[in-house]
């Protein structure tokens, strides 16, 4: 076991190093050192765990002697089909969480949110309002200076509060667009709103899209 370590040390080392005196040497990706990184981590956590589980198990062992030795291969074994019944009961759940109420959840990262709650705990009931606001705002102001957005945020004629988004950041206004008519994206809610965006359209009204079809629209807008 001892020179189990021994080998995961070398190799530790040798990815480690700089090079010296202008010598070429091969080194990992930032993506591959940090998944290396984090199996190297976990690999150390899991050989630990079972060390403490070994001195533990046969802690106990002594005052209850029904409880059989445990040497340090059966400790690795114990905490690996204990882990695997944990991810098992875990998935269980989730799926269940699923079934009683379906669609009401979305993947982000590794790990689940409610589809109603932003990542700022803001729901889409609230962030839609205050993009409303935003709107009868910008129409406002448009009345009163010939049919015309303004030029941009935090213009005089409208309130700096109703550009700022509750989740962090300004809400983003496009160039150019009139409000009154079209498909065209007027405003929308700034990369701090994570996940699906809500927009506001030349016609008022207000939509939600994911990042990949916002970002085509908004290219498409600014080709002459």
């Amino acid at each position: 076991m001892h020179r189990k370590f021994m080998l995961l040390g070398s190799i530790w080392i040798t990815l480690s190093s700089d090079a010296q005196a202008g010598m070429t040497v091969i080194t990992l990706t930032d993506v591959a050192r940090a998944r290396f990184d984090a199996l190297s981590f976990f690999l150390v956590s899991y050989f630990l765990i079972a060390w403490a589980v070994k001195g533990l198990w046969n802690h106990l062992a002594k005052t209850f002697t029904v409880l059989p030795r445990l040497d340090y291969r059966r400790a690795l074994g114990l905490v690996f089909l204990t882990g695997l019944m944990f991810y098992v009961v875990l998935t269980m759940i989730s799926g269940a969480r699923e079934l009683l109420t379906p669609g009401a959840w979305e993947k982000q990262g590794m790990g689940y949110r409610n589809r109603e709650e932003g990542p700022h705990g803001l729901t889409k009931d609230e962030r839609r309002e205050a993009l409303r606001e935003l709107q009868a705002a910008i129409w406002t102001y448009a009345k009163a200076n010939d049919g015309k957005a303004p030029p941009g945020p935090l213009t005089d004629g409208i309130s700096p509060e109703l550009w700022k988004f509750q989740g962090g950041g300004l809400y983003c206004l496009m160039p150019g667009v009139r409000p009154g008519g079209g498909r065209e994206v007027l405003a929308y809610e700034p990369a701090s709103a994570g996940g699906r965006r809500f927009i506001l359209l030349a016609d008022g009204s207000i939509e939600d899209r994911a990042e990949g079809p916002l970002k085509r629209d908004l290219e498409e807008q600014w080709r002459p």
